[in-house]
This record gives C-alpha cells, sequence and structure tokens, in this order.
C-alpha cells in the first residue's frame, strides 16, 4: 500500500491538523436520537459507526423494546441491562461494527458514586490514552489522548495523534489546554498508568503538567470492589461485556496499537492506526457510560449481581446508615462476611438485639470471631457473666482468651 501523508491520515479520521505532527479529531454523540430510530453515526459512511439504541440504560428486561433488539444485529444486549436479561447476540453483517449504547438520556443527570460529593460544579473529563508500550517508563510515549465531556445534549470527544516524535511537545501542550480548574478526571486504570505515564511526559518535555488540584476518580477501583468475586477479571472489554451488555465487533485490541503506530511512523501505514483511533473512541465513551451504569448498579445492586458484602463495605466508609439498609434489604442472601457487617453497623448504631441474634448465629456456624463479640456483649452490655462465662469456654485457647476467661471467673466468684 503506498504511505499516507499526515495530511492523508487527518482526512482519513475526520481530523485537521492543528500543528506540525499533531492531528485533532472531534466527534459529537448526542444524548437522544429522537430524530432517527437507527442510530447516529460518528464516523464516515462505510466506516466503523458507534449505533444509539432507543431503549434505556439500565433499563428492566421488560421495559426493553423486542423491535429494537432485533433490529441491531451486532448484539442484542442493552447498555447497562442487567446480566439476567442477557440474551445470545445474532450474526453481524461483515465489515460492520455496530457500538450500541442504549438511550444516553442518563448521561444528562451527572453519575455519582459513593464517597463522591453531591452537586458537584466540576466537568467530568473522562480520559484514556494510547501508548508506545505497555509497560511505562520513560520512554514510553503517549502517542494518542482522548477526552470525552458530558453535555447538556451530547458527549463530545476530542483525541490528539500524534504523527511523529518531534509532535509530542505540541500533543501535551494541546491537551493541557483543553483542561480547566473546575475539572474531575475520570479514568480505568489511570491512576495506575495513564496519569503517571502523562506526568512523565510532560516533565520530560519541560512542560507543567495540568492535573495538579484536580480530582481524579478510577472507575477500576469501584469495579474492583463490586464485581471482582463476581467475574472472572475486571478487564474495560469485561466491564462492556457483564454490566454493559455488549461487546466490539471487529476491534483492533490496545496491545496491537504500539505496532500499528510505529507502523505509520516508519512506512506511513495508517489503515490499522485509524482503527487505533476508533479503539480509544469507544474507550472513552465507554467510561462515560459506565460511570452511569455503575451509579445505577448501586441503586439496583440485585438486579446488576453486585457483590452485597463489598458494596455495603464501600457505603459503610460514608454512609453506614445506607449500608446497613442494604444488606437487611438482602438479609435471606448474605455470606459470613455480610452478616458481620450487618451485626458490626447494627453494634455501631445501638441496635444490640440485631447484633445478638447475627452473633448467635454465626457462633452457632462456628464464627470465633463472634463468640468472643457475644462474650464481651454479655460481660460489658448485657451483664450476664454466666452467658460471657459459656461463650469463654467455647473460645479457642490463645493468651487474649485465657486472659478474659480469668477475669469473667474472678468476676463471678466475688
Amino acid at each position: 500500500m503506498p504511505a499516507m501523508s499526515t495530511d492523508d491520515l487527518a482526512l482519513a479520521l475526520d481530523g485537521e491538523l492543528i500543528a506540525a505532527g499533531v492531528i485533532r479529531i472531534c466527534k459529537r454523540l448526542p444524548l437522544s436520537c429522537e430524530a432517527d430510530d437507527t442510530g447516529v453515526s460518528l464516523s464516515r459512511s462505510g466506516d466503523r459507526s458507534y449505533t444509539v439504541d432507543k431503549n434505556t440504560v439500565g433499563a428492566p428486561r421488560t421495559a426493553r423494546s423486542v423491535e429494537s433488539q432485533s433490529r441491531h444485529k451486532t448484539e442484542n444486549n442493552t447498555v447497562g441491562a442487567p446480566p439476567s436479561a442477557r440474551l445470545p447476540s445474532d450474526q453481524s453483517r461483515p465489515g460492520e461494527c455496530s457500538y450500541r449504547l442504549g438511550n444516553l438520556q442518563a448521561l444528562r443527570e451527572p453519575p455519582r458514586l459513593p464517597g463522591e460529593p453531591a452537586g458537584g460544579h466540576r466537568r467530568r473529563v473522562y480520559i484514556d490514552t494510547e501508548t508506545t508500550g505497555l509497560s511505562g517508563g520513560s520512554g514510553t510515549l503517549a502517542f494518542l489522548v482522548g477526552m470525552a465531556v458530558v453535555e447538556a445534549d451530547a458527549i463530545v470527544m476530542t483525541q490528539f495523534l500524534m504523527t511523529r516524535f518531534a509532535a509530542e511537545s505540541d500533543l501535551l501542550a494541546a491537551f493541557a489546554n483543553t483542561l480547566s480548574t473546575d475539572d474531575q478526571l475520570v479514568s480505568y486504570n489511570g491512576k495506575s498508568y495513564d496519569l503517571p505515564l502523562l506526568m512523565t511526559r510532560f516533565r520530560m518535555q519541560g512542560l507543567a503538567h495540568p492535573f495538579d488540584g484536580l480530582p481524579h476518580l478510577d472507575l477500576l477501583y469501584p469495579v474492583r470492589r463490586l464485581f471482582s468475586r463476581r467475574w472472572s477479571d475486571c478487564r474495560l472489554t469485561s466491564l462492556e461485556a457483564n454490566l454493559l451488555g455488549f461487546t466490539r465487533i471487529d476491534d483492533l485490541p490496545g496491545s496491537e496499537a504500539p505496532a500499528a503506530w510505529f507502523d505509520y511512523i516508519r512506512r506511513g501505514q495508517g489503515a490499522q492506526l485509524v482503527k487505533v483511533v476508533d479503539h480509544n473512541r469507544q474507550d472513552i465513551v465507554s467510561l462515560a457510560v459506565a460511570h452511569s451504569a455503575l451509579a445505577q448498579a448501586i441503586e439496583q445492586p440485585r438486579a446488576f449481581e453486585v457483590d452485597l458484602y463489598t458494596l455495603a463495605r464501600w457505603l459503610a466508609e460514608t454512609r453506614e446508615a445506607d449500608a446497613r439498609a442494604l444488606l437487611e434489604s438482602h438479609a435471606d442472601e448474605l455470606c459470613c462476611d455480610g452478616q458481620r457487617l450487618l451485626a458490626r453497623l447494627a453494634r455501631r448504631a445501638g441496635h444490640w438485639p440485631q447484633a445478638v441474634a447475627l452473633w448467635e448465629s454465626l457462633a452457632a456456624s462456628g464464627c470465633t470471631d463472634s463468640l468472643e463479640r457475644l462474650a464481651k456483649y454479655h460481660e460489658h452490655i448485657s451483664k450476664d457473666l454466666a452467658a460471657a462465662q459459656r461463650c469463654c469456654t467455647l473460645l479457642p485457647g490463645n493468651p487474649a482468651h485465657d486472659h478474659r476467661r480469668r477475669r469473667i471467673n474472678a468476676k463471678l466468684n466475688l
């Protein structure tokens, strides 16, 4: 294939050359597609496209249109649909990639996860990078930086692509100019990879990085909290399949991005690099949708098969009453860890009968920690030293338990 110039590559990407060796690609994804039931294309005719479904993100199975499911051939799942609502996918048409997002109007309301402040004024900036290597280090460059911002009526995506090594400073400066002090960064594994790498590149180019003072929400951490014991892994593609309800078709894996960029740098072959840009765009849109879907999963944990114990433990960090209410509403489904957490929250709220009932149930199944808590309760709260002594006799021998037994025996012999 003939070599592709930077101008040709910019044209192929529907982008513009903003500096020597830096292409900016801008796209808008409307939050509704009422004017066109067949969807909204973000790409050139015949190229890979994003298709907006008329169904609601996170809607229960009965609320979804059967007609819509049959119309979209690439994937029958609805973004945000509970796992139990998913159906096997049909075959896609050759060469077609439809990226179904559900009705994006749910994104109009800023999602809020546990610990995030309510009514925040900050703009959410979803970011992702494609780099020349996957291990990081001072020799790794971010040749593509993508960002998405949710506005009143659309997701606005901006990508900066570097087409030669000498253009790195211009790319970083262009990216930095898009951020403001009122932004909040949202990423996926960005705290461990994307942000440290970008900060290194800014330092290497003698530029001040724009991240100081910006809150950063890394969605990988809440996903791990809620689903690490449910899913085989927590990669972004697993999140898309398990939480958002779709799979990518004909997608270039991120691991092939470095080779695609070097192929263009050395030989001017841009076909794979165009796919890398599309892959990055899918990543940043997925981040925006995943943020909203995670908030919905927290509100409907049973429907989304959330790990109740880890969700309650997360809620308990800032909202103990909500954590306790969650556990109480799913009492028949709790694992031992969940029951222990509910007992602890009941104790902290002063609901001793509930805490004691849980400890007794757990102790009967062999939970030593609950047995010890019963001994403490009867010694210090109910003042039933005989009950405390019975609990102590069942505790295994160790210095702390032996000391408790001697103290209770001494009190009984007074």
